[in-house]
């Protein structure tokens, strides 16, 4: 195993801009593909297929689907917390990874100087963030980065949940780190502060209960369920990760610029606009950032709910023209959905 090429490697992370960086050996996952196995079996990844469709690899690099000459698993966490108040339009809160510029956008363009850092020196490497099936939160525990909290984020001590994390496997054979020892203790403030109640246990959820999952990767109507308990969630939640203790450091700078600082595009924009907005407008306020992925229809719904929550009448034209007009039925429903919660909280 190779000691200073480890180094180099930690040195090179630094330089990008990665906060953390670990190895873990490249082996099956155990107990973890076991659990994602069950997981998918059980339906909990709602309409998300490509969990489904990928269980296998992600529960071993080494799967010709991957990499299987991997010998090692590369680790990097990049921070994105800023403490302070919500993030997000008015009304309308935007869970805190995707007010700045999509990382999916960002991190590749490190990882691929790691990539071939790598093959210069004769070994294979493929790296992932998102892009891969690949379990990286599994990874990163076994690489001493930081450890699964029970709200399934990994907790980095130091930084908190507030981590985009990546990966490059390798064929390099590098000495492992020592993982963390999960440091939850009774404390159970996550659990109880999911507004849907998407946590079955500890380190156990149900996507088609999270409103990350609702409100990111759900299509079609929004679940009747949940439509209250939404509040002012417009693009993902951070309920769970806004109570972590881990989050709330006694010391340390704000995170304020940078590339995951939060875009000022959203500071003229309400909740409303997604309901008048195109999909050329709407391509063009998105452009570079992740709240792309729920597509403009899936915003204008989360949007009318959110507006069904905490609105007011000035938004009943909008409102009620999205649930005659708006070309996409689950925005219909939906927008008419909240023109009945305003009109019964505030009658003329």
């Amino acid at each position: 195993m190779s000691t200073d090429l480890k180094t180099e490697l930690a040195a090179l992370a630094a330089e990008l801009g990665f906060a953390r960086f670990g190895v873990a050996r490249a082996e099956r996952l155990e107990p973890e593909g076991s659990y994602l196995a069950r997981y998918v079996a059980e339906g909990r990844h709602g309409s998300m297929g490509w969990l489904a469709d990928t269980a296998a690899v992600r529960a071993d690099p080494r799967h010709e689907g991957m990499l299987p000459s991997a010998r090692s698993v590369l680790v990097f966490a990049a921070p994105y917390a800023r403490r302070g108040g919500a993030v997000g339009l008015s009304p309308g809160r935007i869970a805190r990874y995707a007010a700045g510029r999509d990382y999916h956008n960002v991190l590749p363009k490190r990882l691929r100087r790691v990539e071939a850092f790598l093959r210069e020196r004769g070994f294979e490497a493929r790296h992932s963030v998102d892009s891969r099936p690949v379990f990286e939160r599994a990874w990163a525990e076994r690489a001493g980065i930081g450890f699964v909290g029970k709200n399934c984020c990994l907790i980095v001590p130091g930084l908190g949940s507030h981590v985009f994390l990546a990966t490059v496997i390798t064929s390099a054979e590098l000495e492992p780190d020592v993982p963390l020892a999960r440091r939850c203790g009774s404390c159970r403030l996550c659990l109880d502060a999911c507004p849907t109640g998407a946590f079955l246990e500890a380190r156990s959820i149900d996507a088609r209960r999270c409103l990350s999952y609702v409100t990111i990767e759900h299509r079609g109507a929004y679940p009747e369920a949940h439509r209250e308990a939404a509040g002012d969630w417009l693009f993902g939640c951070d309920a769970c990760q806004d109570v972590c203790p881990y989050n709330q450091p006694a010391r340390g700078e704000e995170l304020a610029d940078g590339p995951f600082a939060p875009a000022p595009r959203w500071s003229g924009v309400r909740a409303e606009d997604f309901l008048t907005m195109g999909d050329e407008a709407f391509r063009a306020l998105t452009e570079g950032s992740p709240l792309r992925r729920a597509r403009r229809e899936g915003l204008a719904r989360n949007a009318a709910i959110v507006l069904g929550n905490v609105g007011t009448r000035r938004a009943l034209p909008i409102l009620r023209d999205a649930a005659a007009h708006d070309p996409d039925e689950a925005v219909r429903d939906a927008a008419d959905w909240a023109v009945c919660r305003i009109e019964a909280r505030e009658p003329q």
